[in-house]
């Protein structure tokens, strides 16, 4: 059977702390079809030349002229493959090495699922497992979970360039819950799942955008998904009542948070 050329999506933006690890865990794959597309988004660090260091061939490293945002870097990123898997791995998380491979692999059995993510341990600075990201894998269970919180790791997502018939791009009016949005979209139209292996590790660090995007849009964001949630799938009447819930103490937050309380 013939391998399957995958396209590893990773932007970046002064991301030198970590980036060089975040590299070399794709470079150490066990599935070895693969290309590394980089977006540096204007980084006015070391990230640049640290790339350039790293002597593989299967790394392509597109240079913006400007800072431009995660969510434009990333669409920006899409237009440049031409493979029919994508996956996603930020600057700083890391794959574990049969990661591509159990993924590539479940994709292709699975012919009917088009995006599919994977557990995740959470990391700290050094690389320390603070937990493990757990989640029901049934696709009952997952699209409940996705109505009121993204239950998917970035990083662990792959998903089959066919989805772009129905989902472009990631959403350009979403700065921080843009992965949230864009699967969200996908859900839409196509199956979703995910596979219960720990596959990557996801850093918490201070400087990532987790912690420094302000909580204002963080809140109007999350209230514009519930919105989303809202009109595009068939919630039952518990359902329903949650995401009343949900909804009511998001826009609650968003009042305080705007009257500076």
């Amino acid at each position: 059977m013939k391998s399957k050329k995958i396209s590893i999506l990773m932007t970046c933006f002064n991301a030198s702390k970590y980036i060089k690890s975040s590299i070399q865990s794709i470079i150490n794959q066990k599935y070895k079809y693969w290309e590394l597309i980089i977006v540096d988004d204007f980084s006015s660090d070391n990230s640049v030349k640290i790339i350039k260091k790293i002597n593989c061939k299967k790394i392509r490293l597109y240079k913006l002229k400007k800072h431009i945002g995660r969510t434009e870097s990333l669409n920006y990123g899409l237009k440049k493959i031409k493979s029919d898997f994508i996956a996603i791995l930020d600057a700083d998380d890391i794959s574990f090495k049969n990661r591509l491979l159990h993924q590539i692999n479940f994709l292709s059995k699975h012919k009917d699922i088009d995006l599919v993510g994977a557990w995740a341990s959470l990391i700290n600075e050094k690389g320390k497992i603070l937990k493990d990201r757990i989640v029901k894998p049934s696709l009952k269970d997952l699209k409940n979970n996705m109505i009121f919180t993204n239950v998917f790791s970035h990083s662990s997502v792959m998903f089959r360039k066919r989805i772009f018939e129905k989902v472009k791009k990631y959403p350009s009016h979403f700065v921080y819950m843009q992965d949230y949005a864009f699967i969200l979209n996908i859900m839409k139209y196509y199956k979703i799942y995910i596979m219960p292996k720990i596959l990557v590790q996801n850093r918490m660090d201070r400087s990532s955008m987790t912690f420094t995007v302000p909580y204002r849009r963080i809140i109007k964001e999350k209230i514009k998904l519930l919105d989303f949630t809202s009109r595009n799938f068939h919630l039952n009447f518990a359902t329903r009542i949650l995401w009343l819930n949900e909804y009511i103490k998001a826009n609650i937050k968003f009042f305080f948070v705007r009257m500076g309380v």
